[in-house]
């Protein structure tokens, strides 16, 4: 499928959704004057927009729906619960803006993201057909060749500008080895190559991705870390950036500017809090309090 017709899908959802309900009509007229509609049809044929209507349900899941007493076409808000369909939604927004104000484009600025994004498809795709995937792989600390090794893909997950896929590992390097019980997790852009394979896997009746990351921030994982209590106090010019933006979905407001998590100590979870510098006072766990308080010596130290 080309570019232009999934713009040509961008261009409905966003049209609809951004109207909240809108008539046949009004969609009509739209259609007349914009970007998109490379052939200047003046109207949109009704068996085009219920194909594409269709296809926006059967590729995004989700569905463009009509008020039978109105005539008018909405995108029923109570569907969009799912993170996929809001990030999705969020997408076409972007896409149709930039479309339609082309000489805005130098005034968007993007956070780049990083190589390996040509891999979600046939990520996509091995996951719909529960296929395996033969991957080789470069390991960040690695100087060596990349390790090659078949992976059963069970989620695809997106931190910070880089996209991860989460899998069990059969073979890696030419050598069988018993798929382990914990799944890992690879940055798409330390990817270098990647084939889909004949043979299927079965994914696990209780596996379920939210629920997986669900005590943790970000990616990462380890049998090391569990979930705790998290306690924290900020200062009033960092408290509403946490309140409006939480950390994670466990977080509680139970002072004013003292926060709570219930969220496994992980690196990365810590690093974020780090970001906060003086602003920032970990109330507890104590070994957590103790760790900040050893690494602000040894940064007072270092500036005397």
């Amino acid at each position: 499928m080309s570019v232009v017709q999934y713009k040509k899908y961008f261009w409905l959802v966003d049209t609809i959704r951004s109207a909240g309900k809108i008539s046949r009509e009004e969609i009509d007229r739209k259609w007349a004057s914009a970007r998109i509609n490379d052939n200047h049809e003046p109207r949109l044929a009704d068996s085009t927009f219920f194909r594409y209507k269709n296809d926006v349900e059967e590729l995004f899941d989700i569905e463009i729906l009509c008020d039978r007493a109105t005539g008018q076409y909405y995108i029923d808000d109570t569907d969009l619960n799912s993170r996929t369909k809001q990030w999705l939604l969020s997408q076409f927004a972007v896409s149709q803006s930039l479309d339609t104000s082309r000489e805005l484009r130098d005034r968007i600025l993007y956070e780049p993201i990083p190589e390996g994004t040509e891999y979600l498809t046939t990520i996509v795709n091995a996951m719909r057909d529960s296929k395996w995937l033969q991957v080789s792989h470069l390991r960040f600390d690695s100087k060596e060749a990349p390790h090659i090794f078949l992976l059963a893909p069970l989620c695809l997950k997106v931190f910070k500008q880089r996209w991860y896929v989460l899998g069990f590992v059969e073979e890696i390097d030419g050598v069988h080895t018993t798929p382990k019980d914990e799944p890992r997790l690879y940055a798409l852009d330390r990817i270098k190559h990647m084939e889909t394979m004949e043979k299927t896997f079965r994914l696990p009746k209780n596996f379920e991705p939210h629920s997986y990351f669900a005590g943790y921030y970000g990616v990462f994982r380890g049998k090391q870390f569990t979930p705790e209590l998290i306690r924290a106090r900020l200062s009033e010019n960092a408290a509403p950036f946490i309140r409006s933006l939480p950390l994670h979905h466990s977080q509680k407001e139970v002072e004013p500017c003292v926060f709570e998590w219930f969220v496994a100590p992980t690196l990365d979870f810590i690093q974020q809090l780090r970001t906060h510098g003086s602003e920032i006072e970990i109330i507890a766990p104590q070994s957590l309090r103790q760790q900040f308080a050893d690494e602000a010596r040894k940064v007072l130290k270092m500036y005397e």
